[in-house]
């Protein structure tokens, strides 16, 4: 039987496919946006979205359309007699592997067409004029979520960052050009008159000024190494002799969301163990030689914290300091698709519901010389949280911090405790040995709605089970009061959790792939 052609859609293709309905294969508004402006008649046709990922499907309403999306079983479903399928997705040529090996496409002229986007029909014409020349010594950075989804300070920060750091301090940057792409470059005007270290926007893959898109092609068409947190479509299209890593931002104990197979997407990936190594290759796909045990870069801050840090930021002088860091529940406007639900009650906070409650918990604190950090995550929505203003009790966001370009693994080592609930964050903190509470009034609904890497969930957390403001305040007190009643079950779990102990990280996976 003839395998199924792959075809880029143009203009001469719309006549061929006139009279059937169309049927997209994945759920991209951006894509279907410039679909539409380009070939605005395909969209009379649309008459369903083929989407696997469990949050995209149900009834997407758009542009005056309520469009259904189901997962793959519905392809065998649909008349391809009178059907055409196009894949509306960054990885086209994934796709495609995969449904001309099941997708029953008789009749239809069997083709599967796809739709290249602006900035892939630039990409490929980039990739064209360089696929005969050789990789130069470029070590590429990015770090945090897609451009449609841009936080302040992430495009600058974690992994990538503190593995950038280090090959700063060991001089690589005498043999390699190490070159970032962020948002606004010129916010890194203090590296400028570094040697080999560049910082280019990741807007440019689109600009309208040449030099700017050749700057950027440049570097992501010939980088011999190309280090990601997040966001990893960039580099989809890279060469074969080009190592894509994916650093993430750590191990912890929730699912991932939007997750797929990655084992094509990247060369490899760091994890912290053996244990997270078996759990990513199952949740992505990867194989076993694709996670390199070598710790997370950014724990290695945890050993070394910025010195004064507590003092830029003003937080007052105590006998002990206590962070929490909750996990958003309503994220920011530009991640509407990472919602799980809103948090009951005046704070926007688990077990300090009331202002009531926040009182008694500073009074408690005040007691206790001791001043409690909460610090939200960067893609919380900053409003759901109440105005909190005491001298025991700090809100750090993640403006904040990026205003004063301190990163969280640098402060965490000043805690002398951290409060958590199902954040990588903890994990990253039980290398220090100190006492971790687990806010968990809220965990069965957790579960539902975005669940676990554990099964028994309970039994992995290396601390204090917190389900009542009581229990709240009786962790904050055998913390200020140097009590650690859970030590034994986090030294335990630390050993199984984590390979390493030191602040070895970011030389081990330098090492690791040979740079």
């Amino acid at each position: 039987m003839d395998r199924i052609r792959l075809k880029k859609l143009e203009e001469p293709d719309i006549e061929l496919i006139e009279g059937r309905a169309l049927y997209c294969y994945e759920k991209s508004e951006a894509y279907l946006s410039e679909l539409k402006a380009e070939f605005p008649v395909l969209i009379e046709k649309l008459a369903g979205i083929v989407d696997d990922n469990k949050r995209n499907q149900g009834t997407f309403c758009w542009e005056g359309l309520c469009i259904p999306v189901e997962d793959s079983s519905w392809l065998f479903r649909i008349d391809w007699t009178k059907s055409v399928l196009l894949i509306t997705s960054d990885y086209h040529r994934e796709a495609y592997e995969k449904l001309s090996e099941t997708l029953p496409l008789s009749g239809g002229g069997g083709t599967i067409y796809y739709y290249a986007d602006r900035e892939t029909e630039i990409e490929m014409d980039y990739r064209e004029k360089y696929k005969d020349t050789e990789l130069e010594n470029i070590i590429l950075f990015r770090s945090g979520p897609c451009a449609s989804s841009y936080v302040k300070g992430m495009d600058f920060a974690d992994n990538a960052r503190a593995l950038f750091e280090y090959m700063l301090s060991k001089n690589l940057n005498e043999r390699y050009e190490l070159v970032w792409l962020v948002k606004d470059p010129e916010e890194f005007i203090r590296f400028r008159e570094m040697k080999n270290v560049t910082f280019l926007s990741f807007d440019w893959s689109v600009s309208e000024i040449p030099e700017e898109q050749t700057r950027y092609y440049r570097a992501l068409c010939l980088a011999r190494y190309i280090f990601f947190t997040d966001a990893y479509g960039f580099a989809r299209n890279s060469r074969p002799d080009q190592i894509r890593v994916q650093l993430w931002h750590g191990c912890g104990f929730k699912t991932r969301v939007n997750f797929v197979r990655c084992e094509k997407r990247y060369e490899f990936t760091t994890v912290i163990s053996d244990l997270y190594a078996n759990i990513h290759q199952d949740i992505y796909g990867l194989r076993k030689d694709q996670t390199l045990v070598t710790g997370y870069a950014k724990e290695d801050w945890l050993f070394h914290p910025a010195a004064a840090a507590l003092e830029k930021l003003n937080i007052p002088a105590a006998g002990s300091c206590i962070f929490w860091l909750p996990t958003f529940r309503t994220a920011k406007s530009s991640l509407m698709q990472l919602n799980e639900y809103a948090l009951k009650g005046e704070t926007g906070l688990p077990l300090v519901v009331t202002y009531e409650k926040m009182e008694e918990l500073e009074q408690l604190l005040e007691e206790l010389d001791t001043v409690l950090l909460i610090k939200l995550h960067p893609f919380q929505a900053r409003e759901q949280v109440g105005q909190i203003h005491m001298e025991h009790i700090w809100l750090l966001d993640n403006d904040l911090l990026a205003d004063m370009d301190i990163q969280i693994n640098e402060l965490l080592g000043h805690a002398d405790g951290l409060i958590s609930d199902y954040s990588s964050a903890a994990v990253d903190y039980m290398l220090l040995d100190r006492p971790i509470g687990f806010t968990l009034d809220d965990v069965e609904e957790y579960k539902k709605s975005r669940g676990f890497v554990f099964d028994n969930i309970r039994e992995w957390l290396p601390g204090a089970e917190l389900f009542s403001f009581e229990q709240l305040c009786t962790f904050i007190k055998d913390t200020a009061t140097n009590q650690d009643p859970h030590r034994e079950k986090r030294q335990r779990l630390v050993d199984i959790m984590h390979k390493y102990g030191d602040d070895q990280n970011c030389r081990r996976i330098v090492e690791a792939l040979h740079i």
